[in-house]
C-alpha cells in the first residue's frame, strides 16, 4: 500500500522502516492509500493538508477542534487509533513500562518494597499496578469507583481518602486526566517523592501549586513514542494493517 507518514519523531522513523519491510511504499507524492499523522497529538501542516484529497483515509489520535473541522470540510475518513481496544491495551502496557523507567531515574531505591501510589485504575493504572507488584513494590491504588477498588485488591482507597496515604508514599503515578491532587493534597507529598504525571492536560494535579511547593513533578505524557519507539511503531502498524488498510 502507498502510505504517507507525517512527523519526524523516533516512532515515525521506526514506522517507516517497518512499513518498507512489510512491503508498503512511502512515496513523496500522492495519491496515498493512507496518511498517518503523528501521535499522540495529531496535527497536519498546511502543505500536507493541501495534498490530501477528499475521502482520504487518515490515522490520528488526539486532535484539536480546528483539525476536526478541517477534516470534516475536506471529507477525510478519520481512523482514531485511541478508540481501538486492542491498540489502547498495547499502548497502556508500553506506557506503564515507560513510567517505571521514568520514575526509576528519580528514585533512590529499588522498586522492591517501595511504597507506590497509583492514581486511577483504567487501562494504564491496571498495567502499572500489575508491573509494580511483579517487582515487589507495595502498591496503593486510589480509584473513584468501588468496583475498581475491589478489582485493584489490597491497599485500595477512594479518592477522598488520598490524604491519609500521601505522607507515606515514595513515588506517585497519576493516570487521571482530571485534578485529584490540589494544593491541600500536594502539601502532604514528601519532599523526596517523585510525582510521575502520565495523563494528558488538564492533568491530575494543580500545576501552579506543584511548582510553588517545589513538588518533584515530572510530566511524562506520550511515553511509548519516547521510551520504546520501535515497540510503539509495531503496535501502530498492527492497527494500520488490521483496521485502516483492511478491505483495500
Amino acid at each position: 500500500m502507498r502510505l504517507l507518514i507525517c512527523g519526524e519523531g523516533e516512532r515515525e522513523g521506526w514506522l517507516k522502516r517497518l512499513c518498507l519491510k512489510r512491503g508498503h511504499s512511502l512515496p513523496d507524492h500522492g495519491p496515498w492509500d493512507l496518511a498517518v499523522l503523528p501521535l499522540p497529538r495529531s496535527e497536519i501542516t498546511e502543505e500536507w493538508a493541501a495534498q490530501l484529497p477528499r475521502g482520504q483515509k487518515v490515522v490520528c489520535a488526539l486532535t484539536k477542534p480546528s483539525f476536526d473541522a478541517l477534516a470534516q470540510r475536506r471529507g477525510w475518513r478519520l481512523f482514531r487509533v485511541l478508540e481501538d481496544e486492542a491498540y489502547t491495551q498495547e499502548n497502556a502496557y508500553l506506557t506503564a513500562e515507560g513510567a517505571l523507567f521514568a520514575a526509576a531515574a528519580h528514585l533512590n531505591r529499588a522498586y522492591q518494597g517501595c511504597r507506590c501510589l497509583v492514581l486511577g485504575y483504567g487501562r494504564i493504572g491496571k498495567e502499572l499496578t500489575r508491573l509494580l507488584r511483579c517487582l515487589g513494590a507495595q502498591v496503593t491504588v486510589a480509584a473513584r469507583r468501588e468496583e475498581s477498588r475491589k478489582a485493584a485488591g489490597e491497599n485500595s482507597v477512594s479518592m477522598e481518602e488520598i490524604a491519609t496515604v500521601l505522607p507515606a508514599m515514595e513515588v506517585i503515578f497519576n493516570t487521571v486526566p482530571a485534578q485529584v491532587l490540589g494544593e491541600d493534597e500536594l502539601l502532604l507529598v514528601p519532599a523526596f517523592c517523585p510525582v510521575i504525571e502520565l495523563a494528558s492536560p488538564p492533568y491530575g494535579l494543580d500545576l501552579d501549586a506543584a511548582l510553588r511547593l517545589n513538588v518533584k513533578l515530572f510530566l511524562e505524557s506520550g511515553l511509548p513514542g519516547r521510551y520504546c519507539p520501535q515497540s510503539a511503531a509495531e503496535a501502530l502498524l498492527r492497527y494500520i494493517e488490521r483496521e485502516a488498510l483492511k478491505n483495500e
